[in-house]
């Protein structure tokens, strides 16, 4: 197509639409892709661009990731000089914040992008930030290096680069791109190989006269013999995957005791992972600290350390916080690691970026090497802030052929000016449960300003769905200062100003860290995490004025006239001018734990902005004045002698609030006539999955006495096992699902664990979203005066649609001990949600307020009508209700 065709069409094209402000990003990418297929001669058609529209969502592609936006090569590949070749083009074979990454750089270099995405993917960043990306299908498909490569040939582009993870260190992917013509951005095949075997990476440093840990690296893989060089080590020791990297495959061996199971869960994730479960042994220094150097080397013989990151606070052994350079380290042992870190790179005929990483040993001062990574790291940005270089124009520089653009001593002059960084990954993962991996979707997103000193490199934006099938890491935070001191100034005032509502995320956890007198003074080791566990993850008390505060976002924005059964909001008096209401919320707590204790909240308005708010019957705030934002997220409050900003973000029965650098989340509780009436008390001797993952190992047996903290399952997702324990001492009822079944968050993994002095209740139940969820229960323990049933179903009135239905049928027995079974079809669709309020049962023991009771009885005939009646004890009730109202799992 000519060029000339391709302004044409692309004018008549914006000619054609509302070219409203939103719509600026996206036509900006239609004319991007015009502009893409006229500058490589590649056909353009209407299908190729409505491919991409509907991929893009036009409010949602930020202008700044578009890739080579401002700046275009338009020939094809030259020669510049001897043994060079330009990259006119590259396709980026990895997802989320790193192919951003790479993408921003080679945009700003005029180098054309294409990105890859899978089906979970199809909404993420980086699928919507070029015109050229291609659906590679299912979740696996990163790893499908053939694809990949023909879809780089295809697109003609000159090379191919694998960021970090999937086939970043695969030797195999690197030579087959090397054999197809195309230029790996990364080390030589020969180079990943070496250093991908643990084992012969031990051989070649000991041989360049690196130091190594001592242990055994060899083929025997027998499970009794590796326990006898385990014997000989000494324990404790370290199980590690011979192909394994960012502490997958890896374990800690305390004694001979656990040797085995660890060495089994070792094994079992090391092939999951990395197709390959060959396990060497390590003596496991007790106070280590983790310490790596950047290394970079050119086709010119050339090589350079461009300083060390200490990446001693880690949990799973994998890195949570990295900072350059390393605290308290002798400035001789410094030079040292460069001069080691260089001499491996150069013992293996290294190109590009790698990392060497060392084991320090806080008691002694010796180092060892541990392994090199062949590749770029995530935590690459702290050296970028020390140096003020781009490493990853660096790593097209070295693919090109060109050298090295800075001497060591030209590398070290500039450290030397730049101050201190420190990088805080941004998880979503809850801390409190070891850690485990989170998932969902980002409803509320606020980074801080960037500045010179202050970075974020983000995969995701409010609205993205953060998956389960890939790594939880939602960005880094990257932060510089003139010292140390500085530095985590800097990086605590950003972690306040970072807020993140939906999957529950690791910045709290960061806070404390930032705030521990040890890791201020720079006192830090592998272990430390473990080691500060009770300071770190310390409860701290929820302010009375966050309470208020939450309350009034709550009366104000009118979220409480939107859910009238329920106990979050209860109207007294009906007066048309100012109204006094009740709130009750509670801190939300990890599945399996015992919940918090409720805080109720009175509001009594006392003008047109103004309040009353008392606290538990014990604290009063007179005369607050309080103002809602327009998009009713900020509340700005002034009590008595105080003024408070506080961000509420509700999500269906979860509310995360801001306030003071601190994030709070909490819970609107269900009211207790309707925890009664669907048996949501059984439910807690229930264990629930506390993420979506696979199962891979059943630890108990139906009937089995267990003690509290047993293993029961151990699960898998994101490529982590996790153990699952016991919250109580008691007898395994039944077990629900099998091995190898996949399952949602939320599900139920064992009907289980009835205390032995209470009489057996049997529960089975199994939820899910997006298929019908059925709850059975049984009770044999004799209810007395049951005098009513009153029984409310919901149905979702569909706009534009044919109406679905939802019906709910019971049969009341008045005469027997056992409540009959309940069946709930809750079904979801993508344009309605159908509204289950449930089931209202009164006895003779309840002591709720008759005005209370009078209350949600005219609350349920106002909003429900009888649809048909069939038999004196069975209801069939449907309802219509306002859309914005929801059931979740949660809630059933």
């Amino acid at each position: 197509m000519t060029k000339w065709k391709a302004t044409r069409a692309a004018s008549f094209f914006f000619q054609c639409v509302d070219y409203r402000e939103k719509d600026r990003n996206l036509l900006l990418c239609i004319e991007l892709n015009w502009t893409w297929c006229w500058a490589s001669s590649r056909p353009a058609s209407t299908s190729s661009i409505m491919s991409f529209l509907l991929r893009a969502s036009a409010s949602r592609i930020p202008q700044r990731a578009l890739f080579a936006a401002s700046s275009l090569r338009h020939s094809s590949s030259t020669a510049t000089g001897k043994g060079t070749t330009s990259l006119n083009s590259i396709l980026i074979a990895n997802r989320g914040e790193i192919a951003l990454r790479v993408g921003r750089t080679a945009g700003q270099h005029g180098i054309r992008v294409t990105t890859l995405y899978t089906d979970p993917d199809a909404h993420a960043q980086h699928a919507l930030s070029s015109p050229f990306a291609y659906n590679l299908g299912e979740t696996s498909a990163y790893l499908d290096g053939d694809r990949i490569i023909e879809i780089a040939k295809r697109e003609g582009c000159k090379g191919i680069h694998p960021g970090y993870g999937f086939l970043s260190e695969n030797a195999g992917f690197a030579k087959k791109c090397t054999d197809a013509g195309l230029i790996f951005i990364g080390p030589p095949p020969s180079a990943i190989d070496a250093m991908g075997d643990k084992s012969r990476s031990k051989e070649i440093m000991t041989a360049a006269g690196v130091p190594c840990v001592p242990g055994y690296h060899g083929t025997n893989q027998d499970v009794n013999f590796l326990a006898a060089e385990a014997e000989k080590i000494k324990y404790p020791v370290l199980i590690k995957a011979v192909k394994g990297g960012g502490g997958k495959g890896m374990r800690i061996a305390r004694s001979a005791a656990e040797f085995q199971d660890q060495l089994r869960s070792a094994k079992s994730e090391a092939k999951s992972s990395f197709g390959d479960d060959t396990m060497l042994i390590e003596k496991y220094i007790t106070t280590p600290r983790h310490i790596e150097v950047q290394v970079f080397a050119d086709q010119h013989g050339n090589s350079v350390a461009l300083g060390e990151r200490d990446c001693s606070v880690q949990r799973r052994h994998q890195k949570v916080l990295e900072e350059s350079p390393a605290p308290h380290l002798p400035e001789a042992t410094r030079k040292d690691l460069w001069a080691k870190a260089r001499d491996a790179a150069l013992a293996v005929g290294y190109e590009g970026a790698g990392t060497v990483e060392f084991i320090f040993d806080n008691d002694t001062g010796e180092f060892f090497f541990m392994e090199m990574n062949t590749r770029l790291q995530v935590e690459h940005p702290v050296t970028e802030m020390v140096t003020g270089q781009d490493l990853v124009h660096w790593q097209l520089l070295v693919a090109e052929g060109k050298p090295l653009p800075l001497t060591q001593e030209e590398v070290e002059a500039k450290m030397a000016t730049m101050g201190h960084a420190i990088e805080a990954r941004i998880y979503a993962e809850n801390p409190e449960q070891n850690f485990v991996p989170d998932s969902g979707k980002l409803i509320h997103v606020r980074t801080p300003q960037p500045t010179e000193d202050v970075r974020i490199d983000a995969g995701f934006v409010a609205g993205d769905e953060v998956s389960s099938h890939y790594d939880p890491m939602i960005s880094k935070l990257i932060v510089r200062g003139a010292d140390r001191t500085e530095a985590l100034r800097n990086l605590s005032m950003a972690l306040e100003q970072y807020e993140v509502a939906g999957p529950i995320t690791n910045i709290e956890f960061l806070k404390r860290v930032c705030k521990s007198p040890d890791f201020i003074a720079g006192e830090v080791e592998t272990g430390y995490i473990e080691k500060h566990r009770e300071e770190l993850f310390a409860k701290e008390p929820v302010e009375p004025e966050l309470w208020a505060q939450v309350a009034l976002s709550t009366f104000i924005s009118g979220t409480s006239s939107s859910n009238p059964i329920g106990n979050t909001g209860a109207g007294i008096g009906f007066s048309p001018g100012y109204q006094q209401r009740q709130f009750t919320f509670v801190e939300a707590t990890a599945p399996n734990t015992p919940e918090a204790t409720p805080a109720t909240v009175q509001i009594y308005q006392t003008g047109p902005s103004s309040y009353d708010v008392t606290i538990n019957n014990e604290k009063t705030f007179s005369n607050v004045t309080a103002t809602l934002s327009a998009d009713g997220k900020s509340l700005t409050s002034f009590f008595p002698h105080t003024r408070l900003d506080t961000t509420v973000i509700r999500d269906e029965d979860t509310i995360t609030a801001f306030q003071h650098g601190r994030q709070y989340r909490l819970k609107v509780p269900r009211a207790k006539w309707m925890e009664k009436a669907l048996g949501i008390k059984e439910l807690t001797n229930s264990v629930l999955a506390p993420m979506p993952c696979k199962i891979l190992r059943v630890e108990v047996a139906e009937g089995a006495v267990v003690e509290k903290d047993q293993p029961l399952v151990v699960i898998e997702s994101m490529k982590m096992e996790t153990v699952i324990r016991s919250p109580i001492k008691g007898v395994v009822e039944k077990i629900v699902h099998k091995q190898g079944t996949v399952k949602r968050s939320i599900d139920i993994f064992a009907d289980e664990l009835r205390r032995k002095e209470r009489k057996s209740r049997q529960i089975q139940c199994l939820v899910s979203r997006l298929s019908v969820g059925i709850i059975k229960y049984r009770n044999e323990v004799t209810h007395h005066g049951l005098r009513s049933s009153f029984f409310l179903l919901g149905r979702y009135l569909l706009a534009r649609t044919e109406p679905r239905w939802l019906f709910f049928a019971a049969h009341r027995s008045l005469d027997k001990a056992d409540i009959p079974p309940i069946q709930v079809f809750n079904i979801f669709s993508r344009r309605g949600i159908l509204v289950f309020k449930g089931l209202y049962m009164m006895d003779d023991t309840m002591t709720s307020p008759f005005l209370f009771v009078c209350l949600h009885i005219f609350r349920a005939v106002s909003l429900f009508f009888l649809a048909a009646i069939r038999g004196e004890k069975s209801f069939l009730l449907n309802c219509i209700y306002k859309p914005q109202n929801t059931i979740t799992n949660h809630q059933i």
